[in-house]
């Protein structure tokens, strides 16, 4: 069931305390030093496409997150695609449609942008977010394979 009086906007400086905390409400540990990084790269980097949004419900309260990135060469790729770095709602908020309105909202806008491909790393041993994506017909990559080296 899709919660009505939800509104997709894009990402402002002014969320980062709001997502830090629906973050830490889903991790169970506070990632905030990550999220200041993070939000540093976004808003005051001179190469800022926009590519994340929020949900806020009818108060105006974030209640979800996604965050995302065009590829500009890494890795060897093209600019036609993009990653999700984060996605998150609040637990009191979840099963409601969400999830599904951000990423809706976050293809639309890629789409505008020309972008032809969304990549993301999941932990596989995480059945939820690997549900989610499943559920947003995200597949397995046939092209890149995360390659990790225990040291």
């Amino acid at each position: 069931m899709i919660k009505k009086g939800i509104k997709i906007r894009l990402m402002e400086p002014k969320d980062l305390g709001a997502v830090a905390e629906i973050d830490q409400k889903l991790v169970n540990v506070s990632r905030l030093d990550y999220f200041e990084e993070k939000f540093e790269l976004l808003f005051k980097s001179g190469e800022y496409v926009p590519t994340s949004f929020v949900a806020e419900d009818e108060n105006g309260k974030v209640i979800g997150f996604i965050m995302g990135k065009l590829y500009i060469g890494e890795f060897g790729l093209s600019n036609e695609g993009a990653a999700i770095d984060s996605v998150g709602v609040d637990p009191a908020c979840q099963r409601q449609g969400i999830g599904d309105k951000l990423m809706d909202q976050f293809i639309f806008h890629l789409k505008q942008l020309d972008v032809k491909k969304i990549n993301t790393l999941v932990d596989k041993n995480n059945h939820q977010m690997m549900s989610y994506f499943d559920a947003e017909k995200f597949k397995p990559s046939k092209t890149v394979i995360n390659l990790e080296r225990s040291i």
